[in-house]
């Protein structure tokens, strides 16, 4: 049995990663301060005797080193979750909660003498890539987004800590992954759809033009990948795509919803211009190609992970 703590654990991928190293026989702390999570996101875990919950913040330094103690491995997944920049925020968000925030877990760990940090990181690091499907080895690395910028710089920090303190990292740039769940906080297209359609059914607003097209990758895959990379990747800085390596575009997104709510004549009105939102890519796909390798590959493509994400979100009561 390892010692797991899980930064943002009762997130939508952390909690569904809370319950996964459960069941392979692991003891796990989620430490979070419930700005995005869910508390039903982790009461199914709560009566087990391996697991813990803490509520608290990266960014309380003390409260962070003192939680740490005694972890075998750190799965660091808290992050600013309202990756839409919109007019009037604030700048630094992404600064305070995403690279401050990791430098703390970095320095709990080293104080702590833990080694070993798995991070989620982001296909909004490529930025506007010239090569697509984008394989880890493409740059220089150009984020057009302060949450991409935020995630890069946190790469940055991890990779400095490995070398300088002997850590090992996974480093996980996701494809946009999806489920049944959701956050308090930060919306994806799916749940945009499905909220705006229960609104009003006989129209549908899409941000841009619906030609923006990126890779969906489903969450049991993710967080397969996630484990499967933790025990094959033995590089001291691992840093590798997770998706299923193909894309759909938002105009597809559209008509699957659409579908699956049983709709008709759904007239589709679009904000106009390539971008969905300031500092959005509007085409982006990964390159699965370094897992596979590996030996793992994603079990759904894109247009059958929206469809499941799709299915399960009407199915229950996540709104």
């Amino acid at each position: 049995m390892a010692n797991m703590l899980i930064t943002g654990g009762a997130g939508c991928i952390g909690s569904e990663l809370a319950s996964k190293l459960l069941d392979i026989g692991n003891f796990v702390i989620v430490y979070d301060n419930m700005s995005s999570g869910k508390a039903e996101h982790i009461e199914g875990l709560l009566d087990n005797k391996n697991f813990e919950f803490i509520e608290g913040d990266i960014l309380n330094f003390d409260m962070l080193k003192n939680v740490m103690k005694g972890s075998d491995i750190v799965f660091h997944m808290a992050a600013n979750p309202d990756i839409k920049y919109k007019e009037g925020d604030t700048t630094d968000k992404d600064l305070k909660q995403n690279v401050m925030g990791t430098y703390n877990v970095l320095e709990a760990m080293r104080i702590n003498n833990i080694k070993k940090i798995v991070f989620s990181s982001t296909s909004a690091v490529y930025g506007n890539a010239e090569i697509i499907p984008t394989p880890e080895r493409y740059g220089p690395l150009k984020p057009t987004s302060l949450y991409g910028a935020s995630k890069l710089a946190c790469e940055a920090l991890i990779s400095s800590y490995c070398y300088m303190f002997g850590f090992q990292a996974w480093i996980y740039r996701f494809a946009n992954t999806i489920g049944s769940k959701n956050r308090k906080r930060g919306t994806m297209v799916i749940t945009d759809f499905i909220k705006k359609l229960r609104e009003n059914k006989n129209e549908l607003e899409i941000l841009g033009n619906g030609l923006q097209e990126k890779s969906y990758m489903l969450i049991d895959d993710c967080i397969d990948g996630m484990l499967f990379g933790i025990n094959n990747a033995k590089e001291k800085v691992n840093i590798l795509n997770l998706s299923p390596g193909d894309s759909i575009s938002v105009n597809e997104i559209a008509k699957i919803i659409i579908e699956e709510i049983g709709l008709f004549n759904v007239k589709i009105k679009y904000t106009g211009g390539e971008q969905g939102w300031l500092g959005d890519v509007p085409k982006s796909a990964l390159s699965s190609k370094k897992m596979e390798k590996l030996g793992w590959k994603a079990r759904y493509n894109s247009e059958q992970s929206v469809r499941a994400a799709a299915k399960s979100m009407l199915g229950g009561d996540n709104q």
